[in-house]
C-alpha cells in the first residue's frame, strides 16, 4: 500500500490531464519509433486490439522528464502524474525513410521539416507540404482485462482514432459546468469497454473504436502494474535541428547508401509472383506490386516505408 498512499495525492494532475486532453481534440490528428525501447530493461509487449469489444485499464504513469511537452509549457510537473504521451512526429522523412519527433508541435523550437512543409506549400505542392506534415500519436500503459489479465502492454495509437474518441466520452456536463470523469485514477478509475471494427478510407485499412463505456472497477489497479508502467517522457529520442536537417536532405553516408543500392539495381532480378517484376528506377516495392502506380491500392501500402516516395513517384 506505500506506492498508493504515495501517489494518492498526485492523482489530482490525472483530471487535470484529462480537460488538457479534452481542449485540444481538434486540433490535430494524427510510431513509435521516436522512443527508445531498448533503453528499457524488459521486454514491451504492445497491444493490439481485437476486432469486436474490447476491455482495458489504462494504467497512470510518474513524469520523471522535462522533456514530457505538457511540463515544457507548465501545465504538468515532474513527480505528477499522467496517463497518456501525446506525440507529434514526421514519417517517412528523407533518403532513410525515417521518423522524428517534430521539435515545433512539441516543445515550440525550430523544426526544419516543418519549414520545409511550408515552402512546399507556398509553391503551390500541396502533396509535397502534406507528406511531410507532422502526424499525431498517442503512448498508454494498458492492462488486456479479457486475455492478459496482471500484463502491463503498451498501446500506440492515433490520436484522432482513440484518444480524440476516449477523452470526449470521458467529459460529461451538467448543470453546474463540467464534471470530468477520472478513468485512470488507480484507486477510484474505471475500466474502458470500446469496439474496435476495420474501416477503409482513401485506400487504407485501419482500425476504428467507437461505442466507448466506463464500468466501475471491483479492485484498484495492482501495485505491481502501476510500478512497472513506462514513464515515455524519459525514453523520447529527441534530435536536434541539425540532426533532424541532415535526415531531412540526406548525408554524406546516405550517398554512400544511395551509390551502393544503386549498384544492386544495375543486378539482374528474380522474377516476382505478384505484379512486379523489376524495380520502377531506383526504388522496388518491397511488397512486390508496382512502385509509383499502384500506391494505396493495397492493405500493406498503409505502413508501407517508402510510401511517401511512391506516392510521389505516381503523381
Amino acid at each position: 500500500m506505500a506506492l498508493k498512499n504515495k501517489t494518492k495525492k498526485k492523482h489530482s494532475s490525472l483530471s487535470k490531464r484529462m480537460k488538457i486532453s479534452y481542449e485540444r481534440k481538434d486540433q490535430g490528428n494524427g510510431g513509435s519509433r521516436v522512443i527508445d525501447w531498448k533503453a528499457l530493461d524488459k521486454d514491451v509487449q504492445f497491444f493490439q486490439p481485437t476486432l469486436g469489444k474490447n476491455i482495458i485499464n489504462i494504467i497512470p504513469f510518474e513524469v520523471k522528464s522535462k522533456n514530457h511537452p505538457l511540463v515544457k509549457q507548465g501545465q504538468l510537473e515532474i513527480g505528477d502524474q499522467d496517463y497518456c504521451l501525446e506525440i507529434w512526429m514526421h514519417r517517412f522523412i528523407g533518403p532513410s525513410e525515417s521518423s522524428v519527433i517534430c521539435l515545433k508541435r512539441m516543445y515550440g523550437k525550430a523544426c526544419p521539416i516543418c519549414e520545409e512543409a511550408e515552402r512546399f506549400k507556398k509553391a503551390g505542392k500541396e502533396r509535397e507540404s502534406g507528406a511531410l506534415l507532422a502526424k499525431q500519436r498517442v503512448l498508454y500503459n494498458v492492462e488486456d482485462t479479457r486475455r492478459k489479465p496482471g500484463e502491463l502492454q503498451v498501446f500506440d495509437v492515433s490520436y484522432y482514432l482513440f484518444e480524440k474518441e476516449l477523452i470526449d466520452e470521458a467529459r460529461n456536463e451538467n448543470e453546474d459546468g463540467e464534471n470530468w470523469l477520472d478513468f485512470s485514477n488507480p484507486e477510484t478509475g474505471s475500466l474502458i469497454k470500446f469496439r474496435c471494427s476495420k474501416t477503409t478510407q482513401g485506400g487504407f485499412e485501419f482500425n476504428e473504436f467507437k461505442s466507448f463505456s466506463f464500468v466501475e472497477r471491483d479492485d484498484p489497479i495492482e501495485d505491481d502494474l502501476l510500478e512497472s508502467a513506462i514513464s515515455f517522457d524519459e525514453h523520447l529520442n529527441i534530435l536536434n535541428y541539425e540532426e533532424i536537417q541532415a535526415i531531412l536532405y540526406g548525408s554524406d553516408d546516405d550517398e554512400e547508401e544511395e551509390d551502393q543500392d544503386d549498384e544492386e539495381d544495375e543486378k539482374p532480378s528474380k522474377k516476382s509472383s505478384k505484379k512486379q517484376d523489376k524495380p520502377n528506377g531506383k526504388y522496388k516495392c518491397p511488397h512486390d506490386y508496382i512502385f509509383g502506380q499502384d500506391v494505396d491500392e493495397y492493405e500493406e501500402c498503409e505502413d508501407c516505408d517508402i510510401w511517401a516516395k511512391c506516392t510521389g513517384a505516381k503523381k
